[in-house]
């Protein structure tokens, strides 16, 4: 046999070097890559359309609800009459009237009852929350979505009360030994924060979104004339941070919308900053106020009547610059008016058309003459009452 030479290198010269093997399954994760980004972009264009989204979440949620030919579900039955205020809280509803407030679950269960002397309900409302009482009395309730949160009992009798969705309550009272009192609660009912106005009338109070804020509306007098004055103080300082005067117009209510506090006059809505300056201001053009809703998501929705006797009005939504965001002219006579997250819903007299905030038509009902009142809820349901039950539109 011939005898074969091998070459084995110089060990010391070279150094040993590892094979590099080629990549597998490379094909494979482009694949899973593209399936990837396609279905991202199936959600991503879902999540662009709210009312799409929206509505893919109310499939889930009320899956298992029995709804009728026109998409209602009964929930909750009760005894109401004609002065009964409604509350829509997390799945309950509170029915509040002057001989009692009621809670019942969307189970039937009846979470909280209590029996009360009131002339006439007032309520204030947030998603999870609502505070009963009586203008003019002294007893007030906050009502969660499981039962009672607090009772209180003012000094003086209750001018206002604004229930924030931080769960602090700003109420306003006729003081001892001054004109008028602002006490803030937090929402487990400790007193944390007193105004008290010794020369001025105080009206109403509000909080702020984020809590951290209290604006009281005083009733001043500037060159013979009167008008009112927002004061905002910080909820950790006895001095006020800042002051502006409003004239032309009383304001009856006030709320946060966004990040303004809204002061609600009979000429147009005044929007305040944090450090209490006017930030803007939506005139309503010489139209009367019907109805104002402040819950929804950074806007006001406003009802405002062309004539006082006539059913003639425009529905219209404002921003938290007190800039308008869309006018609709309504021309049928309207029973209530709600608005959460991004939708209003108006109950007319024959029928109950839910809105955007632009004022973009997403669902209508027909046949809605048992409803008094209509309650929406940020995911574009509602909740229609009537005297003896109440029902839950799932568009």
């Amino acid at each position: 046999m011939d005898k074969m030479e091998f070459v084995l290198g110089n060990p010391q010269e070279e150094k040993p070097r590892r094979v590099q093997k080629k990549p597998r399954g490379k094909k494979w994760w482009i694949l899973i890559l593209l399936a990837v980004l396609a279905l991202g972009a199936v959600l991503a264009a879902v999540l662009w359309d709210a009312n799409s989204f929206d509505g893919l979440r109310r499939s889930f949620l009320y899956a298992r609800a029995e709804k009728d030919e026109s998409g209602c579900a009964r929930l909750y039955d009760y005894a109401a009459d004609r002065n009964s205020r409604f509350a829509a809280l997390e799945g309950s509803l509170l029915i509040a009237s002057p001989s009692q407030i009621r809670l019942v679950g969307a189970d039937g269960e009846l979470r909280y009852e209590e029996s009360i002397r009131f002339g006439e309900c007032s309520v204030s409302v947030t998603s999870d929350a609502a505070a009963v009482y009586e203008v003019g009395g002294t007893e007030l309730y906050v009502v969660g979505s499981r039962g009672l949160l607090y009772h209180t009992v003012s000094q003086g009798e209750i001018l206002s009360a604004e229930l924030s969705e931080t769960g602090y309550l700003a109420l306003t009272a006729n003081g001892t030994g001054c004109k008028a009192e602002v006490t803030v609660y937090d929402p487990a009912g400790e007193a944390v924060f007193s105004y008290r106005s010794a020369d001025r009338f105080l009206m109403t109070a509000a909080i702020s979104r984020d809590g951290r804020t209290v604006t009281a509306v005083a009733l001043d007098q500037a060159d013979g004339v009167f008008c009112s004055e927002l004061v905002t103080y910080r909820l950790n300082s006895a001095e006020p941070c800042g002051t502006c005067r409003i004239t032309g117009g009383a304001v009856v209510d006030a709320g946060a919308v966004g990040h303004s506090l809204c002061a609600v006059a009979e000429d147009g809505l005044h929007l305040v900053d944090k450090d209490g300056s006017l930030r803007g201001t939506f005139s309503f053009d010489g139209d009367s106020l019907r109805r104002c809703e402040l819950q929804g998501d950074g806007y006001a929705a406003l009802l405002l009547g062309h004539y006082r006797s006539s059913s003639q009005c425009r529905l219209v939504t404002v921003n938290d610059d007190g800039e308008l965001l869309a006018s609709l002219e309504v021309d049928s006579d309207v029973l209530d008016l709600s608005a959460a997250g991004r939708y209003i819903a108006v109950l007319y007299s024959d029928h109950m058309t839910i809105y955007d905030k632009l004022l973009n038509e997403c669902s209508v009902l027909q046949e809605v003459s048992a409803a008094k009142a209509v309650m929406v809820r940020s995911d574009g349901s509602a909740i229609l009452a009537g005297m003896t039950a109440a029902s839950l539109y799932l568009p």
